[in-house]
């Protein structure tokens, strides 16, 4: 055959380039969106500001009289380590553990002092202190997943009453005491999020709670009864 003519060559040519550049332009979007997003993790570290529930029964304080006033919600921190090593499924495995801190306190309505002024009953402190092991079940992407997680661990209230004098004429005055019921077996189950804005730094939140079994007495160690405490947290992640 004779020799295509110059001008269908020009063209085909151009035809090419139009084509290699629209595929340049349409394929590669194709492309990136058919890239799976990265898993969470691989790890996090969280810093968060906590609420929980104190348990209010008597066995948990040092012995005071009828109408003593105690806390039963408490503040502090909820920090946590975890890390995820691999897929189970639709999920990202997460292991770690989580240590959550809270404080409260009530007092009575007039101000406490170790003269016979004192008040008929004390101040009370309490503190819950729980570290809690865990294995999540994680949902999303490294942009921002939910996971819902278990584990057993342990609890441990702390509390203390301030000096209180008695009733009568010539009342005594009775020294503050504290208690401590030790740590005892915790289940914890609880659910929460994390969202990373930025590549390292994002923020969570985490709802949890936790069966606290009972525990018998152990030299000055109370018998206390089994307790369900509730927390939430808010705050920071970093990865």
């Amino acid at each position: 055959m004779g020799r295509r003519p110059a001008h269908r060559r020009r063209d085909t040519n151009r035809f090419a380039a139009v084509g290699v550049l629209a595929t340049a332009l349409v394929g590669t979007p194709v492309v990136a969106q058919g890239i799976a997003p990265a898993a969470p993790g691989p790890y996090a570290i969280d810093l968060r500001g906590a609420t929980g529930g104190l348990p209010s029964d008597t066995a948990f304080f040092p012995p005071a009289p009828p109408g003593t006033s105690v806390p039963t919600r408490g503040y502090g921190v909820d920090v946590g380590a975890h890390f995820y090593p691999m897929q189970l499924g639709p999920a990202r495995l997460g292991v770690g553990v989580g240590v959550l801190h809270v404080r409260g306190a009530a007092s009575p309505e007039t101000p406490s002092s170790l003269s016979t002024t004192a008040p008929t009953t004390p101040d009370v402190d309490s503190a819950l202190t729980v570290i809690a092991p865990q294995v999540s079940f994680n949902f999303g992407s490294s942009a921002g997943w939910s996971y819902l997680s278990a584990g057993l661990g342990g609890a441990r209230v702390t509390s203390a009453t301030s000096a209180f004098r008695g009733e009568g004429t010539a009342p005594d005055v009775t020294p503050g005491a504290d208690a401590s019921s030790g740590f005892r077996r915790s289940m914890s189950i609880g659910a929460g999020a994390r969202w990373f804005a930025k590549a390292r730094l994002g923020v969570s939140f985490d709802l949890r709670v936790y069966f606290v079994s009972a525990g018998s007495a152990e030299g000055t160690r109370p018998a206390t009864p089994r307790s369900t405490l509730t927390s939430a947290s808010v705050g920071v992640s970093v990865r």
